[in-house]
């Protein structure tokens, strides 16, 4: 008589199922890949069988013969920062919903050592396509590794974007940083304000670059000045900056945070120094994000369209992948939400029409 395995030692395989049923190992395998070439009777044993041994599919291995695991790779910049929290669901939810595919995402905690060890890792488990979604505070460091990998990615067949400038040959569903930093100044010196804060990002990153181009042209041409301070996107830097700012510069009226997580901290840092948003101080904010909903004052800020942009992402991949024509890509326009954490400029004249 065989000995009965004991399934709490190890994993029943498709031979053990092709023993149970009685069948052969080539026509197991055939069942449990849902092939509809095997007599109905002789499946329905197989799937009986397989679920006595408690079989699970050996999902790495079929991809590895496949080349094609029907998965996103989705690398983030922080998992905490509602900005990139938004952009994860997007992905993972229309990956599901859209197209029945499943997205795994990573989190590069901002560092550009950890985004090129997990873009790698993705692509060795087989990911059928990539979303890069922000960079680490030195990305410039690693720009050519970075480049580098992405070329090798690609040349395997993975399909590649990224939601924010990376300088690299990929699509890139993104919204004009430019646009949204020039629609931020040009709202407060609407309002007046010649002496204007920026809370930035970390200066090693193209995403920032490109924002505070666009803040400093609009606001040295209305003859503003200008002071920037860098942060890290947290609410706790936003807040810090702020303080520190207003301290030195106490004549700054406006402040330009370059997200509404650094926005809300801003609002604190504003009110750690005795002054009132936005009787005192006005502070915006970027992105849109669920955190600006809950901002007292209600957050002034500029939408980017990050739901959006990540949907039309993931729909490229799998149209990419499944060999379909993916739809033209246009880049959403930054639109103004308007709340209430921007008034006028105290002492001095609006330059609104």
């Amino acid at each position: 008589m065989m000995a009965r395995r004991s399934r709490g030692t190890r994993q029943a395989t498709v031979t053990d199922v092709a023993e149970r049923a009685g069948v052969s190992l080539a026509t197991a395998a055939r069942v449990l890949r849902s092939e509809a070439s095997v007599n109905e009777v002789l499946a329905e044993r197989v799937h009986k069988a397989a679920a006595e041994l408690n079989y699970v599919p050996n999902m790495v291995a079929r991809n590895l013969r496949r080349g094609s695991g029907n998965t996103i790779g989705c690398v983030i910049g922080e998992m905490l920062d509602p900005y990139f929290a938004e952009i994860a669901e997007s992905v993972t939810v229309r990956a599901e919903e859209a197209h029945s595919m499943m997205a795994i995402v990573s989190n590069m905690q901002r560092s550009a050592q950890l985004e090129l060890k997990h873009c790698r890792q993705l692509w060795e488990q087989r990911v059928d396509g990539l979303i890069i979604a922000g960079g680490g505070f030195d990305q410039r460091t690693h720009a050519e590794k970075f480049t580098a990998l992405v070329k090798q990615i690609t040349a395997a067949g993975v399909v590649v974007v990224t939601l924010s400038p990376r300088l690299v040959d990929v699509p890139s569903f993104t919204v004009d940083n430019g646009a949204v930093g020039a629609l931020m100044a040009n709202h407060l010196v609407g309002y007046g304000h010649k002496q204007v804060g920026i809370i930035t990002g970390p200066p090693n990153s193209e995403t920032t670059t490109q924002r505070l181009r666009g803040m400093e042209n609009v606001l040295r041409d209305a003859g503003a000045h200008v002071h920037v301070k860098h942060a890290d996107y947290s609410p706790e830097s936003g807040s810090e900056a702020t303080a520190e700012l207003l301290t030195e510069r106490p004549e700054v009226t406006g402040i330009l945070a370059a997200a509404d997580s650094m926005a809300v901290g801003a609002i604190g840092g504003v009110q750690s120094v005795g002054k009132s948003v936005p009787e005192d101080v006005s502070v915006m904010g970027l992105g849109r994000t669920r955190l600006s909903l809950y901002s007292s004052p209600a957050l002034t800020t500029v939408d980017v369209h990050l739901a959006a942009h990540a949907r039309a992402a993931t729909d490229y991949i799998a149209a990419m992948v499944r060999g379909g024509e993916p739809d033209e890509f246009s880049p959403m326009e930054p639109t103004l939400v308007t709340g209430s954490s921007v008034g006028e400029a105290r002492n001095q004249k609006p330059l609104r029409s």
